[in-house]
């Protein structure tokens, strides 16, 4: 179960899946161009996983300092079984002093809060939140969480001191982007509580640009976006086969030091995916951190 992932990353640490495929269905998600991926509006919910989970740390010699959820899917789709079968897996490495980190669009129930709360020092997570505008979101991502769902989850993770950073990747050039969708942006998160944003353009693997070929019906709106894509150049990231097309650089480096100085005024440290971004920059999106009060880095302990 417990397996580092091919992006950079995420290599250090092991992740787990609590399913293939995610009822969020965001229409750029590259995990739709996987060949487990069920199709959209179908979930295949892993079975016994905590079963699974504690059988396998009772083998290993040296445990994880930390756990990440889920590199191709959501722990928090509203679906009951991924839910109930995200808090058993994160409870039982809670409990075993093993961190938990995660990445989310999804609305978090009150028992995690709970949870996290009482682990607060090896728990931290991302808040997916790219705009603030809910009705841009439902057309982005139509089966996620609603954006006061979302800002109420950093407000409730981050009054108990748990380290949150809002994601907002991907930013869609000339969608997304503005200056005052940014501002709005930081504004709403500021005053939830967040001082942390990872921020990345969309990466344009060829599954997601097929995948937004079939979700835009609006062939002008398509256009625009794919067309700030035909001056970019092609990346790699991790293996050979995690490949796609990026905005120019010098468009990038001007968009997201326009974002770095607002973000800074309203408190906010910005932190730019280096996987996405290795032509023009090495920095970490703070995806994974180490855990609290240590030098720990590696995969165990």
């Amino acid at each position: 179960m417990l397996t580092p992932s091919a992006l950079p990353c995420l290599a250090k640490i092991p992740t787990v899946n609590v399913s293939a495929g995610c009822l969020h269905n965001c229409i750029y998600c590259y995990s739709k161009g996987y060949s487990n991926y069920p199709g959209d509006g179908n979930v295949t919910v892993f079975g016994n996983l905590a079963e699974k989970l504690s059988a396998e740390l009772g083998r290993k010699r040296k445990l994880p300092y930390v756990v990440y959820f889920c590199p191709s899917c959501d722990p928090f789709q509203p679906i009951k079984e991924v839910l109930d079968c995200s808090f058993e897996l994160m409870k039982l490495l809670l409990y075993k002093n093993i961190g938990v980190q995660f990445v989310t669009k999804g609305k978090i129930p009150q028992r995690f809060f709970e949870l996290f709360s009482s682990h607060r020092d090896i728990v931290s997570g991302q808040i997916g939140i790219a705009c603030v505008d809910d009705g841009i979101r439902k057309f982005l991502e139509p089966g996620a969480a609603s954006i006061a769902d979302r800002v109420e989850n950093i407000r409730a993770l981050t009054s108990p001191g748990i380290d949150i950073t809002v994601r907002a990747d991907p930013l869609i050039h000339g969608m997304t982007d503005s200056q005052m969708q940014i501002e709005e942006l930081c504004g709403e998160i500021a005053k939830a509580g967040a001082k942390q944003l990872a921020v990345s353009y969309l990466f344009l693997r060829p599954a997601i640009k097929k995948n937004l070929e079939s979700n835009i019906s609006d062939k002008e709106l398509l256009a625009k976006i794919i067309g700030h894509y035909k001056a970019g150049s092609r990346i790699k990231i991790g293996t050979s086969d995690s490949a796609g097309v990026v905005l120019p650089a010098d468009i990038r480096d001007q968009l997201y030091e326009r974002i770095r100085k607002t973000a800074h005024y309203f408190g906010i440290s910005t932190h730019i995916c280096g996987c996405k971004n290795n032509d023009i920059i090495s920095e970490s999106c703070h995806i994974t951190k180490p855990r609290k009060n240590s030098c720990e880095s590696y995969l165990f302990r």
